[in-house]
């Protein structure tokens, strides 16, 4: 190779060379750029982790206060939860005292009343005629009186049975006659004394059966009969109407059904206080308590009993217009006519119906003799001047064990008449010893008490009572019982 060859050589050699020294300078500088980015970014990456390590450190502090505030409110919970369960035994403690105590107060409120109503109606019967016009209406004020405080002692022990869940529905076949012809023996002598048109239509079309509780719903209508007599004024009109209607007319799902229309020509119910009157203690006016009377409790009890009866309770109404209330009763109430409804089937287990008859069919008795149990001295005086006035003997006790003595010396006893609450032995222990004896299975036994409790009604026929009347009792309707047995 000559010179000149080893010249280019040399040349290429060291353009190579320096092309090499360039790029290695090149990817010197690039790696020593990345390593700082790297350290950069491992810098960065350290204060990241160390952020997110103290964030954690953080969260985990919160979540062991978080935890112990949890601790405190389950322990606060469960502190609360036992004061509530301590409360419920004592508000059912409270509960259970108040029901003996509104029983107690039932027993000695309608214990001297049913000898008050007793006396007052046979002293204005004036059978001697030894009253005159002033002493006959005195009497007829107690007597009117002594009722009305019977109704408002109704109306609040039902308005506790309300308030405590208890009121309970004995659905039974109920005559439809029978029923209008009670209220219009009732409010008849109301309405002309107070000279109201009163009437009372049944529509033609209907049958004479239908299922309803029957004491509940003479409650109801006689509640609304007593209010629109209440709130017309003289020479107005109230009305009772019974007639087939339409259920649910607001719906697809309409059917026939039954209804009581109440209406009058009275003061009427301004439209905002419409809702206001079917609530415990309200009127539709402050000064109607005042002006009326009324404990503000009637209509609310017919709301609620209403809905027991899953019927409905309905107002239209105007101020200065009137009022119409309408009980619907549900689909299925009215009964076919058929022969299990006659009369005679009336009864049931436990709730006879005790003014089925006719008073103008009972006459006096025949000498049978009573044995009235009563510890009340006004009551056994009442009672026996009642019935030894309806020609019948009178034997007197003044508990179940005296009673029981009685009869073993006192063979000619046709029946008893047997209260419930006495002291030495009561009414439903006297019933069972006397149902044990074999002699008297079959003596008739009413018990005649100041308990309204359906348990006490039904624990009494179960051990062998005949009939059960509640004090105050009203005279026919003992008389009726009284001619059932006898």
């Amino acid at each position: 190779m000559d010179a000149e060859a080893w010249k280019k050589r040399y040349q290429r050699e060291k353009s190579a060379r320096k092309a090499a020294e360039h790029i290695a300078e090149e990817k010197t500088r690039e790696i020593f750029f990345r390593n700082q980015e790297l350290t950069k970014l491992a810098a960065s990456l350290e204060e990241a982790v160390k952020e997110r390590t103290r964030e954690l450190e953080q969260q985990n502090l919160s979540l062991e206060e978080h935890r112990d505030k949890l601790k405190n409110q389950r322990r606060m919970l469960q502190s609360t939860n036992q004061a509530l369960e301590e409360k419920a035994i004592e508000l059912e403690k409270i509960s259970r005292y108040k029901s003996e105590f509104l029983a107690n107060v039932s027993h000695e409120l309608r214990t001297p009343l049913n000898s008050t109503i007793i006396l007052a109606r046979l002293m204005l019967d004036n059978s001697e005629g030894s009253l005159n016009t002033d002493e006959l209406h005195s009497l007829s004020i107690i007597y009117k009186n002594a009722n009305e405080l019977l109704e408002i002692i109704e109306d609040i022990l039902d308005m506790s049975k309300v308030q405590a869940g208890e009121l309970s529905i004995h659905m039974e076949d109920v005559s439809i006659h029978d029923l209008c012809q009670t209220l219009e023996e009732q409010f008849r002598p109301l309405a002309d004394e107070k000279s109201l048109a009163f009437t009372i239509d049944v529509d033609s079309d209907l049958g004479e059966w239908i299922n309803a509780d029957r004491k509940r719903l003479k409650q109801i209508l006689k509640n609304l009969l007593s209010n629109a007599c209440k709130f017309t004024p003289g020479q107005g009109r109230v009305a009772l109407r019974v007639f087939r209607d339409v259920w649910n007319p607001d719906t697809d799902y309409t059917s026939e059904c039954l209804s009581f229309e109440v209406s009058d020509s009275g003061i009427g119910v301004p439209q905002e206080k419409q809702q206001t009157i079917f609530q415990m203690f309200k009127q539709a006016d402050g000064s109607t308590s005042r002006n009326y009377g009324g404990t503000g409790l009637g209509l609310a009890i017919c709301r609620k009993l209403s809905d027991l009866m899953d019927a409905s309770l309905t107002l239209v109404s105007e101020k200065g217009q009137g009022a119409t209330f309408t009980l619907s009763l549900p689909p299925g109430s009215l009964l076919p006519n058929t022969e299990e409804h006659s009369p005679s089937s009336k009864d049931n287990d436990f709730f006879l119906e005790s003014a089925g008859s006719d008073d103008n069919e009972v006459v006096d008795f025949n000498q049978q003799t009573v044995l009235l149990v009563d510890d009340d001295l006004r009551n056994s005086f009442a009672l026996s001047q009642l019935l030894q006035k309806q020609g019948l003997k009178v034997l007197l006790s003044e508990n179940g064990q005296q009673a029981l003595e009685l009869l073993e010396t006192e063979r000619q006893v046709d029946l008893v008449v047997l209260d419930l609450m006495m002291p030495t032995m009561d009414g439903f222990t006297m019933l069972e010893q006397l149902r044990s004896k074999v002699d008297y299975r079959m003596l008739p036994v009413i018990m005649l008490t100041a308990s309204s409790s359906a348990e006490d009604e039904k624990r009494c026929r179960l051990a062998g009572a005949d009939d059960y009347l509640s004090k105050p009792v009203e005279v026919s309707e003992l008389l009726t019982c009284l001619h059932r047995w006898l």
